[in-house]
């Protein structure tokens, strides 16, 4: 009884000294990587002024045709920090992240192009959900470098 209770003490003892050991670490999550936070700044950047110029048209003239390209370049911009996100080791959660950025940003073009224009209502609302959905991609990107 009292050799399998030192038998134990012994292998516990052994793990927790090889846990707390400084060369031991378990990274669940990707490396920080700075040139994707600069993207997503970027991107963060170029959703608010697309909205932000819209905001300024009246609403008569917001029709679907004026904007294709701007739906269109920011499309491409996205695709590109999904297929940047992708390629990373541990990167999961920040894909999931940007999936749903391209998802809400495909929904909001369809949307705009089904009505062929667009309120202030909606282009207030897209503006603080592209900027809640921006400022935790970055927020998350940041706390990779601590």
């Amino acid at each position: 009884m009292i050799k399998s209770w030192l038998k134990l003490l012994v292998i516990l003892a052994t793990l927790l000294i090889l846990t707390t050991q400084v060369g031991c670490s378990l990274h669940l999550i990707s490396e920080y990587d700075r040139a994707s936070q600069r993207n997503m700044l970027s991107l963060m950047k170029k959703i608010d002024g697309f909205y932000l110029h819209m905001s300024n048209v009246a609403p008569d003239k917001r029709q679907f045709s004026h904007y294709v390209s701007g739906y269109t370049n920011i499309e491409v911009e996205i695709n590109a920090l999904l297929q940047r996100q992708k390629v990373r080791e541990l990167n999961e959660l920040t894909v999931k992240q940007v999936e749903i950025l391209l998802e809400l940003w495909q929904q909001g073009r369809l949307a705009h192009k089904s009505k062929d224009s667009i309120s202030d209502f909606i282009i207030k609302r897209r503006r603080s959900e592209y900027q809640r959905v921006m400022l935790a991609m970055i927020r998350g990107e940041e706390s990779k470098a601590q």
